[in-house]
Order: structure tokens, then C-alpha cells, then sequence
């Protein structure tokens, strides 16, 4: 905006240009501007006269000129604070979205989290409820020790294991580097199978010069991870990581009996090689090599 001098200076400059044309309108003896011609301006007088009003007209066109000026200059600049106030609109315009979109998933991961909860609370009060009836059927006293409060507790803490680890996938043969980004390249190993979803990845275990260590990677929903370890198969058949391996999360005690079970794989498939054999629902299973 003009400053209050810079105001007053094209006041002034506009109150002369008026006081100019009537005093000119009223030498010419016409009525108004529109009249005015080469007649009309003879009327004035002699050269002097004449001479006097050119002069004062210049002197009138050279304020307004630089008035011209001026304003021009104020112009440019309303026009860049303008372009500066609309890139910044457009900026929060983009966060405000980009936080309604996280606020909306977030809200969604909430309601998601809860459901799976409660129906696996309901899944171990029905099994709780079950195995009270048992007792109440058989009469057995003692037995009813097993509906006691730490049992309750136990339920609890297994179930909020179980939700956990569902959200989890572990990572075997990632090649294992100083100084890595670990979530991007877990996120080339996802992006391999056609999966592109946010997660949090880090190295567990103890470092080995023989060996890279396992990575357990963190996704926002068990559904997540049910859909990803369906396409794991397919990394067999990558170039790059041929080699990588994914598998579910699973408690000290389910490692134990993986353990167990792979290496008794690997006995067996010594002895029946006419057979493939594979792990499936915790149970070793073979079928006939075709020939």
C-alpha cells in the first residue's frame, strides 16, 4: 500500500492537473475540456501567455509521469507478495490434506486394531467359558484352578502377543551392510512382489562376520502381512533376491518347534530323494518328483 506521503504527493499532483484544466477551459472561454481546439486556445493571449501554460502543462506531465512510475513499482511488488501468498496457500492447502489422509488412516488403524482385539478376547472368553462348562459337567473341583484369575492373565498376555506378532515378518539372507538403510532396502524387497506399504524394519541378533542377521519388519495390520508372505514364493524366481527369505513372526517357543521341524527336513530329504518335501501348517509334507 502507498505510504501517507506518498498518498498526499498524488493528491497534490491530482488537485494541479484539476486546477489546470479549469483555469485552461476558462482562458479558452468554453465550457469544458471536450471544447477546447486550436481557436479556442488563441483566445489565450500572446506568446508569453502561451507560453506560461506549456510550460506549466510539462512541468504537470512530468509529476504524474513519475507518479506513473512509482505506482508501478508498488504494483509489481503487490503482485509478487501475491504469488508468495498463493504458493503458500497451496502449501498448507497440501498439509492440511496430507493430515486429514494420515488422521483418516490412522483412525482406520485404530478401528482395525480394535476389532481384531476384541474378537480375539471374544475367541478366548468362548474357550474360557468352554472349559469352565467342562468343569461344571464333570464336577471336578480341582480342575476349576484352571479358570483362576493368572489363567485370565495368561489369556490376556497371549492374546496381545498373538496381535504382535501378526503384524510382523521376519526377514532371512538380506544382505547386510555397513551404515545401511535398512527400511528401503526392505521396502525394493516388498516393491519385488508388488507391495508398496509403509513399514518399520530393523536388524535383530547379534552381528556376524559369517553372516547377515535376520530383519524384523513391523507393518500397520495383520491382513498386511497375510497378503505379502502369499506373494513370498515369487522371490525365488527374482534375480536380485533369489536368496531372501520371508516367514511370520514367531514366539521363542514356535521358533523351537521350526527348529525342530527343519531339521528333521533336512534328515528326511537326505533319505526320500525321489520326494520334495516342504513345511506347511507345522506338519512336513512330500510330494513325488515328477520324472
Amino acid at each position: 500500500m502507498p505510504t501517507v506521503a506518498e498518498r498526499f504527493k498524488f493528491d497534490l499532483v491530482e488537485t494541479d492537473g484539476q486546477k489546470f484544466l479549469l483555469d485552461t477551459v476558462k482562458q479558452c472561454k468554453v465550457d469544458c475540456v471536450q471544447e477546447l481546439n486550436h481557436e479556442s486556445v488563441n483566445k489565450i493571449g500572446n506568446k508569453g501567455d502561451l507560453a506560461a501554460k506549456f510550460l506549466q502543462a510539462m512541468q504537470l506531465i512530468e509529476r504524474q509521469h513519475n507518479m506513473i512510475i512509482n505506482q508501478r513499482v508498488h504494483v509489481s511488488q503487490y503482485q509478487s507478495g501475491m504469488i508468495q501468498l498463493q504458493d503458500q496457500v497451496i502449501k498448507l492447502q497440501e498439509q492440511l490434506l496430507s493430515a486429514k489422509e494420515g488422521l483418516s488412516k490412522a483412525i482406520e488403524f485404530n478401528e482395525h486394531l480394535k476389532t481384531e482385539f476384541f474378537e480375539g478376547v471374544q475367541k478366548e472368553v468362548s474357550s474360557v467359558k468352554q472349559s469352565f462348562s467342562d468343569v461344571v459337567k464333570s464336577g471336578s473341583i480341582e480342575n476349576s484352578a484352571a479358570i483362576s484369575t493368572e489363567s485370565i492373565k495368561s489369556v490376556a498376555k497371549q492374546i496381545a502377543l498373538e496381535e504382535e506378532l501378526g503384524r510382523n515378518i521376519m526377514v532371512f539372507g538380506l544382505c547386510e551392510e555397513v551404515n545401511e538403510e535398512i527400511n528401503t532396502k526392505v521396502a525394493e524387497v516388498l516393491e519385488s512382489l508388488g507391495e508398496k506399504p509403509r513399514v518399520e524394519a530393523c536388524r535383530i541378533g547379534k552381528k556376524s562376520p559369517s553372516a547377515a542377521r535376520p530383519v524384523k519388519v513391523s507393518f500397520s495390520s495383520s491382513s498386511i502381512v497375510q497378503q505379502i508372505l502369499k506373494k513370498s514364493s515369487k522371490l525365488c524366481g527374482t534375480e536380485r533376491f533369489k536368496r531372501v527369505f520371508l516367514a511370520p513372526d514367531r514366539t521363542a517357543e514356535e521358533r523351537a518347534q521350526r527348529k525342530e521341524l527343519v531339521l528333521e527336513l533336512k534328515r528326511r530329504a537326505g533319505i526320500e530323494k525321489d520326494k520334495k518335501l516342504f513345511i506347511r501348517e507345522g506338519k512336513i509334507c512330500s510330494l513325488e518328483r515328477q520324472k
